[in-house]
């Protein structure tokens, strides 16, 4: 199975007959299928049972989509092997599967071909071809070092509460944190209780903010550590640093402020740690999921200001979901290019193409019709508040795994809408529509006369 498999990823690549993009969401969609026969064994629980194709199916596309949203408690209904199986399907769903596909080709000894190597261009988001089997290779080696550094710290920070079972929930939980999954190996409750724990709260924003950067942006950062000048890196990474200090410098004073007095979220903590739990509320929505204070006790306020976190996200070439930091960095530059009389949107010193700008305002008008959508279908199945409804949807989509507490509750139906918007929020709005729209003909070399409208 496995040879066929790398034989077809091997192959000659043919333009007209093959999408990429419906390759991309094929292979995810076939590790979701797996994950989920895998997680109805009755191996895979604690009683023994087994679990229905709903609650197996939603949990294996929130692990491969690296989301975090569940309609069964993890620690309590999963048994080893569940848990072990969800972890490979979250490491899959970080690493990406083509990326990891490749991997394995790589370490077989076979050659990559072209149709892979395209692929692999997609999924990583890179924007030449030349090249791409090294920077794969630093993307692994960097994931898998980040990991072991991650899991390390949390089986040291975990054993006084988990005892000996720190050896193997500490490496699970840091391939789930690293790669913005959301999901909680150890009691649900127990991250509640270690708000105010530093070593936890320092290691998850760690593994959280590195996972959701960017991988491209990291290796530039890294490439220009002996100059330590901002003018040196590339375009993509200085908006990246400029917008991911800025979400999170913003996000920790806005929770703070609307927070400090609430006395079921940061009232009872002291003045220290209720600024150390807005900081860790202002990260975590960045696609991560993992939560030290309850979701469901926060003012509205607040919930709708980690809505806009969560559809945001991280960066691109990232574990993280979202719209991405750069999309919207793009559309607010268009926006601005309004007012300053200028031909170009320009952001320092540099000309952003027009698909760019496109592609930017393209994903975010996708991206808010699913939610809305999908939020709309809930509201009309579910008999819950629409507050805590586009709470959820944003979350499924932006792949965080944040939940007022409602996700359990929700009927089959409404269940499977979340896993159709996990799955896209997961392989990428336009990676959806590029599955059936993609056209490959040459484009008609006609140029049609300029018309006006009035807006």
């Amino acid at each position: 199975m496995i040879n066929k498999l790398m034989g077809y990823f091997n192959e000659s690549y043919q333009p007209a007959g093959k999408n990429p993009y419906r390759l991309m969401a094929l292979s995810f969609l076939g590790v979701m299928s797996v994950g989920t026969a895998l997680l109805m064994l009755p191996i895979a629980t604690v009683d023994g049972r087994g679990t229905n194709l709903v609650d197996a199916a939603f949990t294996a596309v929130s692990c491969v989509s690296v989301t975090g949203l569940a309609t069964v408690d993890t620690y309590h209904h999963w048994s080893l092997f569940g848990k072990v199986v969800m972890t490979i399907l979250i490491q899959l769903g970080g690493l990406g599967i083509v990326t990891f596909t490749t991997l394995v080709t790589l370490l077989m000894g076979r050659k990559i071909g072209l149709r892979n190597r395209l692929l692999l261009q997609e999924d990583m988001g890179n924007d030449q071809q030349r090249g791409i089997i090294g920077v794969l290779k630093s993307i692994c080696a960097f994931t898998f070092a980040v990991e072991f550094v991650g899991a390390l710290v949390y089986i040291v920070q975990l054993y006084p509460y988990i005892g000996d079972s720190a050896w193997y929930i500490g490496p699970m939980q840091a391939i789930s944190t690293f790669c913005n999954a959301g999901f909680v190996f150890f009691d649900n409750n127990l991250p509640y209780v270690m708000v105010s724990d530093w070593l936890f709260n320092v290691n998850t924003e760690g593994l959280i903010v590195i996972g959701s950067f960017g991988y491209l942006a990291t290796f530039d950062i890294w490439r220009n550590r002996s100059k330590r000048r901002f003018d040196e890196l590339r375009l993509n990474t200085k908006i990246m640093l400029v917008g991911t200090i800025s979400l999170i410098a913003l996000g920790t004073i806005l929770i703070a402020a609307i927070e400090w007095n609430n006395p079921n979220t940061l009232g009872p903590l002291t003045a220290v740690d209720k600024i150390g739990a807005a900081l860790f509320q202002a990260i975590t929505p960045r696609t991560a999921g993992i939560a030290t204070v309850d979701y469901g006790q926060l003012h509205p306020i607040t919930l709708f200001l980690t809505i806009i976190l969560m559809f945001i996200g991280g960066g691109a070439n990232s574990t993280a979901g979202g719209v991405k930091i750069t999309t919207i960095v793009v559309a607010f530059l268009a926006v601005r290019t309004l007012f300053n009389n200028r031909p170009d949107v320009e952001v320092m010193e540099r000309r952003v193409s027009t698909v760019t700008v496109f592609k930017a305002h393209g994903i975010i008008l996708l991206s808010l019709t699913l939610i809305f959508l999908a939020t709309c279908y809930l509201a009309w199945d579910e008999n819950i508040p629409f507050i805590n409804l586009l709470f959820e949807v944003t979350s499924a989509f932006g792949t965080v795994g944040l939940s007022t507490g409602i996700t359990p509750d929700l009927s089959e139906s409404s269940k499977w809408v979340l896993m159709l918007v996990m799955f896209t929020g997961r392989v990428g709005v336009m990676t959806m529509l590029g599955t059936w729209a993609l056209k490959t003909s040459a484009p008609k070399p006609i140029s049609y006369p300029e018309g006006n409208i009035l807006l």
